[in-house]
């Protein structure tokens, strides 16, 4: 059975203010944390801001799943145990290749700044 086009519409609709909003939060909190000098430096705001973002992301996608399980779709409960197992896995294997790749980023950045001046890099 499909479900009404008017509900489709409607969750389409949510979704889409949810992404906004979420993005709109994001903008306006890079906005203050720019106006302050006086933040958190260091690795632990390094870690904060990854598990920050992390869980973020986590949850507006948890969001997003009970929107579609509960709103369109007919589907048994293994849908949403598979949903959250999935991108849980994928965090898990996501998360530390992001963190090499930044740091491979950063250190060639390092790298080429260093060259930039002349000076040597190590």
């Amino acid at each position: 059975m499909r479900p009404p086009t008017a509900l489709v519409l409607a969750m389409t609709a949510l979704g889409y203010v949810l992404l906004v909003a979420t993005l709109a939060l994001g903008l306006a909190r890079a906005r203050r944390e720019r106006g302050e000098r006086s933040g958190r430096r260091g690795w632990a705001a390094l870690a904060w801001r990854v598990a920050e973002t992390v869980l973020g992301g986590w949850a507006v996608l948890v969001v997003v799943l009970l929107g579609y399980y509960y709103g369109l779709a007919d589907l048994g409960g293994g849908f949403l145990v598979g949903g959250l197992a999935g991108s849980a896995a994928l965090l898990a294997i996501a998360l530390p290749l992001f963190a090499l790749a930044s740091w491979g980023w950063e250190r060639a950045g390092a790298r080429r700044r260093a060259a930039g001046r002349g000076g040597r890099s190590r």
